[in-house]
């Protein structure tokens, strides 16, 4: 009888254990960052051994607790329910975004009515731009178009001033022309400087028709272009140059 009588209590306790475990398993949410050259992902994965919950919306605090940035507004967005072993991934895109410090908010929890944040701290860093101005080649027919561009090789964004772009006659070092985007290619000076953003390999092409500021076909001779940039919206304004080109003689006054 006393044998039966533990027999029955170690069978009551399991039979307890069994009732209680789903109670006493809970969700376990892990979330991993990821950063891109210009993004960073959240991957949030169950790792438990229930199902969990996560609101599908992911907010992102500057260092100040100010929102720069929401995958969607929380009226439109839903409650997932993400089984153990599945992962979600949001990604925010960063190529416009300075460097700093920010805090990406996800809601998570066992049950959908009792969501709470989980907050990952990320860091941008500088991504320096690294601008490459060329010219399409470097010897020219008289009276040929002269193509100028203006390339970002580097991660971070450039700003470079698509106006007054100047051509300068390296055997007088004298200006000849400008180009300018913003006011066309109109003889003369006058246009006003204008910074753009420019992302990873993104460009600015120009096109010069070999006549000086007053519309005459300048002299043969030896030329480059400068244009200005800067590696942030405000701070120092950088200087860059063409290799030098050559415009050739028309052909009559060649010697063979």
């Amino acid at each position: 009888m006393k044998m039966n009588s533990k027999i029955w209590k170690i069978v009551a306790v399991a039979f307890l254990t069994m009732m209680l475990l789903p109670a006493i398993v809970s969700a376990k949410m892990d979330v991993q960052t990821y950063q891109q050259e210009d993004s960073v992902k959240f991957v949030i994965k169950n790792t438990g051994e229930k199902p969990a919950y996560v609101f599908n919306a992911l907010k992102i605090l500057d260092d100040k607790g100010n929102e720069v940035y929401a995958s969607q507004e929380p009226s439109s967005a839903e409650v997932l329910k993400i089984n153990p072993g599945v992962s979600y991934t949001f990604e925010w895109n960063t190529d416009d975004v300075s460097e700093g410090r920010f805090r990406g908010i996800l809601y998570e929890g066992d049950d959908k009515r009792t969501l709470k944040a989980i907050p990952t701290d990320i860091v941008i860093r500088s991504r320096p731009g690294k601008p490459k101005f060329y010219t399409d080649k470097m010897f020219y027919k008289n009276g040929e178009s002269v193509d100028v561009t203006f390339r970002n090789m580097g991660l971070g964004t450039i700003y470079v001033n698509v106006n007054n772009w100047k051509i300068t006659s390296l055997d007088t070092e004298r200006v000849v022309d400008t180009l300018s985007e913003d006011c066309g290619f109109g003889y003369g000076y006058g246009c006003a400087d204008s910074f753009e953003p420019l992302g990873f390999l993104k460009q600015v092409k120009q096109t010069w028709d070999q006549k000086d500021s007053s519309g005459d076909q300048v002299s043969p001779g030896n030329y480059m272009v400068t244009a200005e940039y800067e590696n942030k919206q405000s701070g120092n304004v950088n200087t860059i140059s063409t290799k030098k080109f050559i415009i050739r003689p028309p052909r009559k006054d060649r010697q063979e």
